[in-house]
């Protein structure tokens, strides 16, 4: 039954029919750990997620998982939750499952041996997202830089001279790479982003909204924030809510990173937006060019770095002239 169901023995049509329907009936599929076996491919890839909470992570895996399945690939995902152990844990149960590649969006903390542990992995892997230092593996990332200065020159443009930024660690290079695209904009025409109202260190939507309110208190309060992702938007438009201020015409908000409902709110939060569907395309087709030339050609490290590029809605405007440019 096994070789004619998996092709690999000759048998009549007439033979295979009956086969096929004897299997059909008795709910037989062929063990997909012996034939990873016998044909040394599993036909599954891995996905570690640094936090699948994160939206754009979602749309990425999303995405991702479509992909794998048009070309016949079952994806194993792992939520590694920002959690470096976890994702150490989650690499040892890909290399248990036998997968054929991975895609990994890594943690913002290592763990020991981290990428000794990736660099000996016996099968392709390629990073999404953010790249490791040290570690030669294929990329698809964003122009973070471009990010901020898509924001930058949106805001500028608008006639806002006093701006604020909430990020995370700047010890992270997306993270800085995006308010170095914001301030060189900026200082291309003449204008110098404050460092005091750059908000550092909020990691989630709890501390974007602990900086957004220092930001609303001030005594010279900014005329616009920017949120440099998804999850430090929501803290922030949450402070600014709290706080009874009309976006745009007390304050000026735009995010990094769009959301769906971002286009569903009153007003429409104006966003710089990554590419997801062609960076999960890029990703999925590189990884497996290099499944299928595991055993073949060597390939040259490929670093992909796509375009973000700006939305324009309802949630940035002129300031108002009260001295708050």
């Amino acid at each position: 039954m096994s070789k004619a169901l998996n092709g690999t023995g000759f048998v009549s049509e007439e033979l295979l029919a009956r086969v096929v329907a004897a299997a059909n009936q008795l709910g037989y599929a062929p063990h997909a750990s012996a034939r990873s076996l016998r044909s040394g491919a599993s036909r599954i890839l891995g996905l570690l997620v640094a936090d699948i909470t994160n939206p754009f992570f979602l749309t990425l895996v999303d995405a991702l998982e479509k992909r794998a399945s048009e070309a016949g690939y079952s994806v194993i995902l792992c939520n590694s939750a920002e959690d470096p152990e976890r994702e150490r844990r989650n690499l040892q149960l890909l290399l248990s499952q036998r997968a054929d590649g991975m895609i990994l969006v890594p943690t913002r903390d290592s763990w020991a041996g981290r990428i000794a542990a990736l660099t000996r992995l016996p099968f392709p892997a390629i990073l999404l997202d953010r790249r490791l230092d040290g570690l030669d593996f294929d990329s698809v990332t964003i122009d973070n830089r471009m990010a901020g200065a898509l924001a930058a020159e949106h805001l500028h443009a608008l006639g806002h001279r006093k701006v604020a930024v909430i990020m995370g660690s700047p010890e992270m290079a997306i993270a800085r790479h995006r308010l170095d695209g914001f301030r060189e904009a900026f200082a291309r025409h003449g204008v110098f982003l404050e460092e005091s109202f750059v908000e550092k260190m909020a990691f989630d939507e709890a501390a974007a909204f602990r900086a957004a309110q220092r930001l609303i208190a001030r005594p010279d309060r900014p005329s616009a924030i920017i949120a440099t992702n998804n999850h430090l938007a929501l803290g922030m438009l949450r402070a600014v809510a709290d706080a009874g201020l009309s976006v745009p015409r007390d304050l000026s908000v735009m995010a990094i990173d769009d959301l769906p409902w971002f286009d569903v709110i009153r007003p429409r939060v104006s966003v710089v937006v990554q590419p997801s569907e062609a960076m999960a395309n890029r990703c999925m087709e590189t990884l497996l060019e290099r499944v299928r030339s595991a055993n073949g050609r060597v390939l040259p490290v490929e670093q992909i770095v796509l375009e973000p590029s700006l939305l324009v809605r309802d949630s940035t405007a002129r300031p108002i002239s009260t001295g708050a440019t």
